[in-house]
């Protein structure tokens, strides 16, 4: 089997984790692995902060009580709705039919599921400098995608999400986090159980890459 078809094809957002731990050494060889991406004139501009064990769980206890009743922020402000061209906008809009075609057990259960940071047993962090730019941000994306990749090459679930960053203070409660950084990515890390949230992604789907490919030759 080819790495396309093992990897790149397989990966998927698993949002449902059994409760297992990672061992260091497998999570510190996925960030090595993830360490490789290319980055602007090698600056790599990461930084990673890594939840696990009892922290990991605390955090996500944390986490759930501030969604009850703490309004989300986070430090670099997410896209609102007015920021997507039309073809993102409906990309966009495919997901929240997705969620809209679950059952209500179901439907229930991924909310659940995000309040609680997945339940994630390893909660990765990632921050850029404060005074990154976009193409940093661009560097630490392909940082973050080694990161799930990794993990699938080691039989390990992920999740990249904007939920575990909605509240950086209780990250930053946890972490020494230098003020001339800024908490930008999250991603959790774990073994999938069987819940049949975690088949999804089989919903979700691409747009043919017909629509958003040019090639010319002359």
């Amino acid at each position: 089997m080819t790495m396309s078809e093992s990897i790149l094809r397989q990966r998927h957002s698993v949002r449902s984790f059994l409760d297992k731990p990672i061992d260091n050494e497998t999570i510190q060889s996925i960030i090595a692995d993830a360490h490789l991406a290319p980055s602007w004139c090698n600056t790599q501009p990461w930084k990673v902060y890594i939840a696990t064990g009892n922290l990991a769980k605390k955090l996500c206890k944390t986490h759930y009580d501030n969604t009850l009743h703490t309004q989300s922020w986070c430090e670099i402000p997410p896209p609102q709705d007015n920021d997507w061209n039309t073809t993102t906008a409906v990309n966009r809009q495919g997901w929240f039919h997705t969620i809209a075609s679950l059952d209500n057990k179901n439907k229930t259960a991924l909310f659940d599921m995000n309040s609680n940071n997945f339940n994630a047993p390893v909660i990765i962090y990632i921050t850029a400098p404060a005074k990154a730019t976009a193409y940093s941000y661009y560097d630490i994306g392909a940082f973050g995608y080694g990161i799930t990749l990794s993990a699938y090459e080691h039989n390990i679930g992920s999740i990249p999400a904007y939920e575990f960053i909605r509240y950086p203070h209780e990250i930053r409660a946890v972490f020494d986090i230098p003020e001339d950084e800024k908490i930008l990515l999250g991603i959790g890390l774990g073994y999938p159980d069987d819940h049949p949230i975690n088949s999804i992604h089989r919903t979700t789907g691409r747009v043919p890459i017909e629509s958003m490919m040019t090639i010319k030759e002359n």
